[in-house]
C-alpha cells in the first residue's frame, strides 16, 4: 500500500534525522558549529509551522518574527522580573501567543492576497516598536539581560551543547508533528484549501476555521522557539525579531519548498548556515548572499527540497493500478452493492410520500449591480431523480446552482434541503448536510494525486481534527484506512484507479471531470449539483458522463444537472426547468418542454 511505504520513508528519515542529531556534537564539538546548530534548530521550530501556513495553507505571513519575539520577551521577563520558573513561564509565553494569535488571525485570515500580507506586515512592525519604546519593561533598544537557563532539577542547560540537545528535541518534535498532520484529514484539507478555496468548502472543509487554527499552531511553534531563544542566549534584543527577520522566515520556506516539511529543514540549514559561511567573505558577503538566494529561486523556483525529491521520483517506476492490486483490503461490501442497499432504502422512503422534494427553491431573488440574474425562481427537486435546468446563453448561468450550494446568499427568498431551511448556509456546512457539487470551470486540486482528491471529498462524512491529526490519537489510524478504502471504491466506479498516484494537474480535461465528480460523490450525497458536466467535451467523453450520472441516479442520489448540451438533458432528465434571463418560463417532463412554444421562443427567437 502506498500509504504503508510513505510512513516507512518517513520513518527512516526522522530515523537519520534522529542519529544525525545525536552524533553532531562529537563530531563537531567546536563551540561555533554548536551555535550555528544551535540557530538552525530554533529557526526549524518556526519554519516548520509557518510552512503549514503558507506551503500547506497558502496563507502568506510576515509576522512571525513577531510571535518569535513575544516567546522570548514574555519568558524574559516572566522569569526576571516577576521570578516564574522557566518551565511554566515558557508556557504562559506560550498561551498568550495563541490567545494573541487567535485575536488577530480571526480578523485578519478573512483578508486575501497582498492584504493578509499588510495586516501581518503591520502587526509585525507595532510589537517590534512595543519592544523598543517600552523600555521600562522590555529593556528598550539595549535589550534584556540576565534570563536564566532552563534546568531539570540540579541539572542545567548551560552549554552550547546541552542546549544543542534539547533545542532539537523541540525541532524534532516540530517536524513529527508537521509530518503527522500533513499525512492526514487536515493536511489533505489545508493543501485543498491552497488550491482553490471555493472548491474545499463544497466537500465540507471549514476553510476559515482551518486558516484560523494553522495560523494558531504556527504562532504557537514560533512562541516556543522564542523562548528556547531567550533561555539559551541569556539575553533577547528587539533587532532579533525586526520585519527583516520575518521575510528571512519566509525565504527559507521559499527556498526549501513550499508545501514539503523536509523543505522546511532543508531551507532553513541553508539560508541559516550561508550568512556564517559567507562571514569568510565579508566585503562580499551580502552580493554572494544576493547571488546565492538568485540562483535557487531562478533554477530551482520549487525550492531545494522538492527539486530534489521530484528529480528522484522521475527516475522511478511511477505507480500503477497493477500495485493497487496488491493492497490488502477489509472484508467489506463494495460500492456497487453499498450503493444497492442505499436505492432499495430510498425507494421505500420514495413509494410512502413520493410528492415530498428533497429540495426546495421558493422565489429566489439575485442580482449583480444592474444585472439580474434570478428573479423570484420557485422550483422542486423530486428525490431520485435528474432534474435539469436550462436557460439560453446569458448572465446568472450558474447564479443558480452558487445560491443553492451555499456560495452566494439569495437577495430575497429562501432555499430548502430535506425539509431545513439552509439559505445562506456555507457550502462546508450544505456538504455535510448531504448537497455537494462540481464545477463549471474545473476545480480540482491539480497538484495533489487523483487518489487525494478523492479522499478530501470524504472530508464532511469524517470528524478527526488538528489534536488527533497532530498526536495519532486513538481512532485516527482506523478513519484514514476507511477513507481510503472508500477512495479506491468511488476510483473503481469511475474507472480511475489506474490513474490513482498520478498529479491531477497531469490528467486529460476529461479525467478531471470525472475526478470533480468522483470527489463529489465520495461523501455519500443525498443531493449532487452538476455545473455543465460536458462542457468541452468530445461525443465519447459526453456519452461516458451520461452512463455515470444515470448510475449515480441508480443509487438513489437526486441530482441537479445545469448544462447546455440538449441532447444530454433530454437523454437523461426526469425533469427540466427552463429559465430566460433568470426568470423560469416553464417546468416539466423533457418532451413537455420540447413542446413549449415559449421555451421554443426563448431559445429559437420564434414564437413557434
Amino acid at each position: 500500500m502506498a500509504s504503508v511505504v510513505l510512513k516507512q520513508r518517513i520513518g527512516r528519515g526522522l530515523l537519520l534525522s534522529t542519529l544525525v542529531v545525536a552524533v553532531f556534537p562529537l563530531v563537531f564539538p567546536n563551540p561555533y558549529y554548536l551555535n550555528v546548530a544551535n540557530l538552525i534548530g530554533l529557526n526549524t521550530i518556526i519554519v516548520a509551522g509557518l510552512n503549514l501556513l503558507i506551503g500547506y495553507a497558502g496563507q502568506i505571513s510576515l509576522g512571525h518574527a513577531a510571535f518569535y519575539g513575544l516567546g522570548a520577551y514574555l519568558s524574559a521577563i516572566l522569569t526576571v522580573t516577576y521570578d516564574v520558573s522557566p518551565w511554566p513561564a515558557m508556557l504562559i509565553a506560550l498561551v498568550a501567543t495563541g490567545l494573541l494569535a487567535l485575536a488577530i488571525g480571526i480578523p485578519t485570515l478573512k483578508l486575501h492576497g497582498h492584504y493578509l500580507v499588510m495586516a501581518t506586515l503591520g502587526f509585525n512592525l507595532i510589537v517590534n516598536i512595543i519592544m523598543i519604546q517600552w523600555d521600562s519593561v522590555t529593556g528598550g533598544p539595549s535589550g534584556f539581560p540576565g534570563v536564566p537557563s532552563l534546568s531539570f532539577g540540579s541539572w542545567a542547560f548551560d552549554t552550547d551543547r546541552k542546549m544543542f540537545y534539547l533545542i532539537w528535541f523541540f525541532a524534532l518534535a516540530a517536524i513529527a508533528l508537521s509530518l503527522n498532520l500533513v499525512r492526514s484529514r487536515v493536511g489533505r484539507g489545508l493543501r485543498a484549501l491552497h488550491a482553490s478555496e471555493v472548491a474545499a468548502e463544497s466537500v465540507g472543509v471549514p476553510t476559515e476555521r482551518y486558516k484560523v487554527k494553522v495560523f494558531l499552531l504556527s504562532a504557537v511553534a514560533a512562541s516556543v522557539a522564542g523562548s528556547l531563544h531567550a533561555h539559551y542566549f541569556t539575553f533577547v534584543s528587539p533587532k532579533t525579531f525586526d520585519i527583516f527577520f520575518s521575510i528571512e522566515l519566509v525565504t527559507m520556506v521559499i527556498v526549501g519548498g513550499m508545501g514539503s516539511i523536509w523543505g522546511a529543514l532543508f531551507g532553513t540549514i541553508i539560508l541559516t548556515s550561508l550568512p556564517n559561511v559567507l562571514h569568510f567573505f565579508e566585503e562580499y558577503k551580502d552580493v554572494l548572499y544576493g547571488l546565492v538566494l538568485m540562483v535557487i529561486l531562478i533554477f530551482l523556483p520549487q525550492g531545494v527540497a522538492v527539486a530534489i525529491h521530484d528529480r528522484w521520483i522521475a527516475r522511478k517506476r511511477p505507480v500503477t493500478g497493477e500495485n493497487r492490486k496488491e493492497v490488502p483490503r477489509r472484508d467489506a461490501p463494495g460500492l456497487a452493492a453499498v450503493c444497492q442497499v442505499e436505492a432499495s432504502l430510498f425507494t421505500a422512503a420514495a413509494a410512502e410520500n413520493p410528492a415530498d422534494p428533497i429540495l426546495t427553491a421558493q422565489k429566489v431573488y439575485m442580482r449583480f449591480g444592474g444585472i439580474m440574474a434570478l428573479s423570484d425562481v420557485s422550483f422542486g427537486l423530486p428525490q431520485g431523480a435528474v432534474t435539469a435546468v436550462i436557460w439560453p446563453n446569458g448572465a446568472g448561468k450558474t447564479t443558480l446552482i452558487n445560491v443553492i450550494s451555499g456560495i452566494y446568499r439569495p437577495l430575497r427568498g429562501a432555499i430548502s434541503f430535506r425539509g431545513q431551511d439552509v439559505t445562506g448556509k456555507r457550502p462546508y456546512a450544505m456538504a455535510i448536510l448531504g448537497l455537494t457539487r462540481t464545477f463549471q470551470n474545473i476545480q480540482v486540486f491539480a497538484q495533489m494525486s487523483v487518489l487525494e482528491n478523492v479522499m478530501v471529498g470524504m472530508h464532511s462524512r469524517t470528524r478527526k481534527e488538528f489534536v488527533s491529526s497532530l498526536f495519532r490519537l486513538p481512532g485516527f489510524g482506523k478513519e484514514e484506512e476507511e477513507i481510503e478504502r472508500r477512495a479506491w471504491e468511488v476510483l473503481e466506479f469511475f474507472g480511475l484507479e489506474d490513474k490513482a498516484h498520478r498529479t491531477a494537474a497531469g490528467l486529460s480535461y476529461g479525467e478531471q471531470k470525472r475526478i470533480e465528480m468522483a470527489r463529489a460523490l465520495a461523501s455519500e450525497p443525498d443531493l449532487l449539483l452538476l455545473d455543465e458536466p460536458v462542457a468541452g467535451l468530445n461525443l465519447t467523453e459526453t456519452n461516458e458522463i451520461a452512463e455515470l450520472i444515470r448510475k449515480i441516479r441508480a443509487q438513489g442520489v437526486s441530482i441537479l444537472l445545469v448544462e447546455h448540451d440538449m441532447n444530454l438533458v433530454m437523454g437523461i432528465s426526469d425533469q427540466v426547468v427552463v429559465l430566460n434571463y433568470g426568470r423560469k418560463i416553464a417546468e416539466g417532463h423533457p418532451r413537455e418542454i420540447q413542446r413549449n412554444e415559449e421555451v421554443l421562443a426563448a431559445y429559437l427567437g420564434s414564437e413557434g
